[in-house]
């Protein structure tokens, strides 16, 4: 009996200086995360966005729908904006052609 509590002391002694910091990966792995463990993880996930090529993308974006609505205004004709007058109605002369020609 008295070995075994100098082996004892002994061993304490030699490990005093050692601790154990492994304790929450240990814990971590032993014991699965609950859904409201993962949705509070999910939430507090920080996102890191680098500013040069999502301004990039942004401006040739913007350039590009400027580009193609200024295409589409300079492609309409010049009648598009003339108004016809039909059995006391008045319509666009452009949306009449175009269902004139639907129809027939």
């Amino acid at each position: 009996m008295e070995d075994k509590k100098q082996i004892k002391n002994r061993l304490n002694k030699e490990l005093e200086n050692i601790r154990f910091t492994k304790q929450t990966d240990v814990l971590k792995k032993v014991y699965r995360p609950t859904w409201k463990d993962k949705l509070h993880q999910l939430w507090n996930k920080e996102i890191s966005i680098p500013i040069l090529p999502v301004s990039s993308a942004v401006v040739i974006l913007l350039f590009g729908y400027g580009f193609f609505t200024i295409s589409e205004f300079n492609n309409q004709d010049e009648y598009s904006y003339e108004t016809i007058e039909i059995g006391g109605n008045t319509y666009w002369k452009a949306e009449v052609e175009r269902r004139l020609v639907n129809e027939e």
